[in-house]
């Protein structure tokens, strides 16, 4: 059986009593279009807090 990646980390952060959820993205653009698809669901979906970071560029890209 596979999960979602989102409704995983918001159910595993609720089994885990986390503080703050922390993701990367490779996402560019103003905030609406800088979270990919997984964080912005689980964004609107966790009463947790959460930290966004961008993932620098790699050189080979």
């Amino acid at each position: 059986m596979e999960a979602y990646p989102a409704e995983t980390i918001i159910k595993t952060s609720k089994e885990l009593d986390v503080d703050l959820i922390v993701m990367g993205t490779h996402e560019k653009g103003m905030l609406h279009t800088f979270l990919g698809s997984v964080a912005k669901k689980v964004l609107s979906h966790s009463r947790i807090p959460m930290l966004i970071v961008p993932l620098a560029e790699r050189e080979d890209d």
